[in-house]
């Protein structure tokens, strides 16, 4: 377990820079949401920016997921790494654990800054916390989707697959949408649409827990191409 923890560390110092951008980004989006303080903003304002975060940490951490192979064989870098009796398997794991370690200060931050942003609203913020958990859903079957598409194809395409994946259930008729629990993605972003601040709301927890499930399964789908990858050749 060491070498997992050690290897995610490492990928989480590679980027700080772009975290703490992103920190920025959430930070000043939710200030502008609501005027810099000055007004009061609508509810429709604070709707759309919790929908907006939840889709753009989703994407970012996907993207940031579907990165690591190429730039790691692109300095060779990786070539050192599973010289070091690391496993392929325990080298995908430890950037899933880097990318979900960074989802989570995402969240953290976007929680607080959600939480000033409805404070000036006069919002209930108690399903603030509910809804994070749904998005580290999306970021969860996000990255490790992102990263399976990234064992064959370079960074753009698997994010864009990863996109396309998600997203393709929305050309069928809505009466459709009840059916599809278990599809990877889409149902995650249906329930990141559905929050208005109702007292009663709650993430469908069969939705969450089918999108850890099935971040397992790509996970391991992942391992099993990636291990019958020749990472010796050069990639630009």
């Amino acid at each position: 377990m060491r070498p997992v923890v050690l290897i995610a560390a490492n990928f989480l110092r590679e980027h700080r820079w772009p975290v703490l951008i992103l920190f920025g980004w959430i930070v000043f989006t939710a200030l502008a949401a609501g005027d810099f303080g000055r007004g009061r903003p609508s509810v429709f304002d604070v709707i759309f920016y919790l929908e907006q975060q939840a889709i753009y940490i989703s994407i970012f951490t996907a993207f940031l997921a579907a990165t690591a192979i190429h730039n790691e064989r692109k300095s060779r870098r990786i070539l050192l790494v599973l010289s070091k009796a690391v496993s392929r398997a325990q080298y995908l794991l430890a950037v899933v654990a880097g990318s979900w370690a960074t989802a989570v200060a995402y969240i953290v931050v976007f929680v607080l800054s959600a939480n000033w942003l409805t404070a000036h609203a006069m919002l209930p913020n108690g399903g603030l916390w509910p809804f994070a958990i749904l998005i580290m859903a999306g970021v969860m079957i996000a990255t490790t989707v992102a990263l399976f598409f990234s064992t064959f194809c370079n960074p753009y395409l698997a994010t864009a697959l990863t996109g396309l994946l998600f997203c393709l259930p929305g050309f069928w008729h809505r009466h459709l949408y009840a059916s599809i629990t278990y599809y990877p993605g889409f149902p995650v972003i249906l329930q990141f649409f559905s929050f208005r601040f109702q007292a009663d709301w709650a993430p469908r927890w069969a939705v969450v827990f089918a999108a850890m499930l099935e971040s397992i399964v790509f996970w391991i789908l992942g391992v099993a191409v990636f291990d019958r990858r020749d990472i010796a050749v050069p990639v630009e």
